[in-house]
């Protein structure tokens, strides 16, 4: 809706990037004041957030690239755009727990300790950076007539507009994209709640990890349900039925089942 905040000539600044850098701080406050609690100096969080971003930038970029690599392939330069948008969470939340781990090791902290420090604020973090997807107008919705729908203005030609354009959905004179449901908010409103479950429950976890299994679980949830209303490639399908973001959404919810079987039967044993 609003894909870029300032144009200067060929300077512009991009909302989603600027959503993401948000994002990232907002997801430090909350673990920084969490780790406080719980007696580990924030400093701490904030390097391992460093390892964090770098790993989740790379990982997130690569999925998205793989989704679209029809595209990609032929325009390779674009890789490397990361201020135009394109990222999928999936590869970011894989790459990001990749750069994680490798720092609470060299530390020598607890790991399952420290997924549960920054659970709540990465929640609150994905929910801040949809509001960039929305701005930028990538990872939309499927057309509907239904009253959710929301269309997409043609200036910066935005992902929407350029996608229903290409598809023949519109004439190329058009000022709006079609109406599509508005799945970046949804996903907003979504996160939002995810975090207050977490950020309710950190005082009284069973178990370390609880709450690291409790976001992976109900953030397949969230995301296989809202994959249902997004619109897809067929490149972007597997076996033309799942997206690759459900087939993992299935993965994570059962990660998170044995997760959480496997520590109340750690504690009941303890």
């Amino acid at each position: 809706m609003l894909r870029y905040l300032l144009v200067i000539g060929g300077f512009h600044i991009a909302a989603y990037g600027v959503m993401m850098v948000i994002a990232y701080f907002t997801a430090i406050l909350f673990a920084s004041k969490e780790a406080r609690r719980k007696g580990i100096e924030p400093i701490y969080i904030q390097s391992l957030s460093i390892w964090i971003i770098i790993g989740l930038i790379v990982g997130a970029r690569l999925w998205y690239v793989a989704e679209y690599w029809y595209y990609f392939s032929g325009n390779f330069i674009e890789v490397f755009k990361l201020w135009e948008g394109g990222m999928v969470f999936y590869g970011g939340f894989v790459g990001g727990l990749i750069g994680g781990i490798l720092y609470v090791k060299i530390k020598k902290f607890n790991l399952w300790e420290v997924l549960d420090i920054m659970a709540p604020g990465v929640a609150i973090s994905i929910g801040v950076g949809r509001i960039g997807c929305f701005l930028n107008g990538c990872c939309f919705g499927r057309v509907t007539d239904s009253w959710i729908g929301i269309r997409f203005p043609q200036r910066y030609l935005p992902p929407v507009y350029w996608n229903h354009l290409k598809r023949g959905l519109i004439p190329s004179d058009a000022l709006y994209s079609l109406p599509v449901i508005p799945t970046q908010l949804i996903s907003t409103i979504d996160l939002l709640v995810i975090f207050g479950i977490l950020w309710g429950m950190r005082k009284r976890v069973p178990f370390k990890g609880f709450l690291f299994a409790l976001l992976i679980g109900l953030y397949g949830l969230h995301r296989f349900i809202i994959d249902c209303f997004r619109y897809y490639e067929g490149s972007a399908l597997v076996l033309k039925v799942l997206t690759l973001s459900q087939a993992l959404s299935i993965l994570l919810m059962l990660i998170s089942i044995v997760l959480i079987i496997s520590g109340f039967k750690r504690r009941r044993a303890a």
